[in-house]
Order: structure tokens, then sequence, then C-alpha cells
């Protein structure tokens, strides 16, 4: 048998399997084929219905905050994207996380780097785009000896404190 395909965008396609690539909005509706044994081509049956979602924009308003922080701190990642959507991070750490606002804690050195989101409406994911940086500093360590020039001390004198440290 030969199949032959009519499209809602227009071109009649045969094989069965077809394959459409590079999907558009234009290729969404109803699909309907035919087939053709020893010259006779049956009617039109077994019509099918194709969905076709828009791929969302990248999500806008990214940013991770505050910036720069110290090790230890916290830090909250946020985007603004369409409605109904969800959104995926990825950091530079490893983990995907998800959500509009996340909160990481207890930042690391290795959090720092690039964060980038994506949405997803109707299953169909934006491109990631519109990252924003991180940059995690550091926490010194406590002062290793703090020292007074005279202790005890009476009421009137003047002392002078001392701490070592980095």
């Amino acid at each position: 048998a030969a199949f032959t395909w009519t499209t809602p965008d227009g071109p009649t396609l045969s094989g069965n399997p077809v394959t459409r690539n590079n999907v558009t909005l234009a290729m969404a509706g109803v699909y309907s084929v035919t087939q053709t044994v020893t010259g006779c081509t049956s009617p039109s049956a077994n019509s099918a219905s194709l969905v076709v979602n828009a791929n969302p924009l990248a999500p806008t308003g990214v940013t991770v905050s505050p910036t720069p922080v110290c090790t230890g701190d916290s830090i909250t990642l946020s985007a603004t994207g369409q409605g109904g959507a969800s959104f995926t991070w990825t950091t530079p750490d490893g983990p995907i996380l998800n959500g509009k606002v996340v909160g990481r804690n207890n930042v690391t050195l290795a959090m720092a780097g690039v964060y980038s989101v994506t949405q997803t409406v109707n299953g169909c994911s934006s491109p990631s785009a519109n990252s924003a940086s991180l940059v995690v500093n550091a926490t010194p360590a406590a002062p290793t000896s703090l020292n007074a020039s005279s202790n005890p001390i009476c009421t009137g004198n003047s002392v002078t404190i001392t701490a070592s440290g980095q």
C-alpha cells in the first residue's frame, strides 16, 4: 500500500510513517491519510489532530541575590516568566533546581559562577538565557588571639586591645 497524507499547512506527504522536521505552529491541525493499492485509492480515514505548542521565550528578570556573598550565607534565585511556567535552574556546582524563586543556604565557594534558567510551558522549554552571576568570598576564620595591654586596669587609665588573624 502507498500512503498519502493531507496536512493542515498544505504539503501532501507520501509514505508510512512520515516525519515532519522543524515543526511550526502552521503544522497544527487535522491530518488525514489514504492508501492506494493496485491503483485504487481508499477514502480518507482515521484523521488525527496534531496540537503544536509554541516554545516560550527565555525568562526575564533573572537575579541571584545578594552578590557578592560570603561562604555560609544564603542566596535567592529568582526569574520572571510566562504564567503557568515551571522553572529549571542550572547551577555552577551541579544541582538542578526547580522553582520561580529558589533559596540556597550555606553557600560554598563551589556555588560561585553563572546561574541560568529555562521555563517550560505546555511541555515546551524556552532557550536558556538571561543568566546571572554569583560571587562568593571565603569567610575568614575567627581571630586567633585577643590581648589587653594591661589587665586588670584601674578606672581612668588607658588600655590597648589587640587581636591576631589573617
